[in-house]
């Protein structure tokens, strides 16, 4: 079976001499993990030209999570490539978890299944015999490219994200860095406290003032409640439309899109003996901060 059929889509291809170590299964979202940087590729937001749109070094040893979100308007087809370059002259291994959307010209819908598929796959390992290794996307014209994708490599690494060719870095390319990007919040619910709220994708003091949402940050919600009683999470997108991907313990689960300022359930459950865990991230293509609400009903 080729390395294209042994990868979970159809929309993504590994490039020759990468070879797949490890494999993984689909269909069951994951829990939070830690993670050592957020990297936001979405600067410029939208593809105009060919070229490189991020370049950044990755450390040995740490993971990064590699967020993306990219509108194609060159008026052509062509292929995006997350490229993976070893600095030393040896085989290059990492581990990836991949969340790739299919390309489509609905913003909100790519992002949306970008970061279902990345709360759903598992870490595989990689060894790139050349020391490089890229994954690559078939994007056409007026196509939104996305993905989530958590990478840790054995070597100092070069990432780069470019569109049809790598000669040149087009204007206005950068990468944001944000570090520790996951939040654990506990949710206490009680007779006497029933109810509690928490905005999610607003950026905190002394990140990047030109970092608009904290899009691919993992928040790991505990919820505790009285054994038995019904628990309801509802969602509000506050900065314009919005929806809500989450892993409900274990399962994953997906919102609609709805408009700014309205109110959806997103889901119910009875707290039992494993308690309630709710981890989200914001995805691409909609606005944030995202208000959740938990209470007793």
């Amino acid at each position: 079976m080729s390395l294209f059929n042994r990868l979970y889509t159809s929309f993504a291809t590994l490039s020759t001499g990468l070879f797949l170590l490890a494999g993984g299964f689909f269909g069951m979202a994951r829990p939070a993990w830690s993670q050592d940087h957020l990297l936001f590729c979405n600067n410029p937001e939208k593809i105009r030209i060919s070229g490189v749109y991020a370049d950044t070094l990755l450390k040995a040893g740490e993971k990064y999570t590699v967020f993306y979100h990219y509108k194609n308007v060159t008026g052509v087809s062509g292929n995006f490539v997350v490229a993976l370059h070893g600095a030393v002259a040896k085989p290059l291994r990492f581990t990836a978890r991949q969340g790739f959307a299919n390309p489509q010209n609905d913003p909100p819908l790519a992002g949306r299944q970008a970061m279902a598929r990345f709360l759903s796959s598992v870490d595989k390992s990689f060894v790139g015999k050349q020391g490089a290794g890229r994954f690559t996307h078939r994007v056409g014209d007026r196509n939104v490219v996305s993905g989530v994708l958590s990478v840790q490599c054995d070597q100092p690494t070069r990432l780069r994200l470019y569109f049809r060719h790598d000669k040149w870095t087009v204007p206005g390319a950068r990468v944001i860095a944000v570090a520790t990007p996951r939040r654990e919040v506990e949710i206490a619910l009680s007779t006497a406290s029933d109810r509690k709220s928490f905005r999610i994708g607003q950026p905190e003091a002394g990140m990047n003032r030109r970092l608009d949402g904290t899009y691919g940050m993992l928040y790991a919600f505990k919820i505790a409640a009285p054994q038995g009683r019904r628990v309801r999470v509802s969602f509000s997108p506050r900065g314009g439309k919005g929806g809500l991907v989450g892993s409900v313990n274990g399962d994953l689960r997906q919102s609609n899109i709805v408009p700014a300022a309205q109110w959806r359930v997103f889901f119910e459950q009875s707290m039992g003996k494993r308690g309630l865990n709710l981890t989200t991230a914001p995805f691409g293509g909609v606005f944030y901060p995202v208000e959740l609400v938990f209470q007793l009903i």
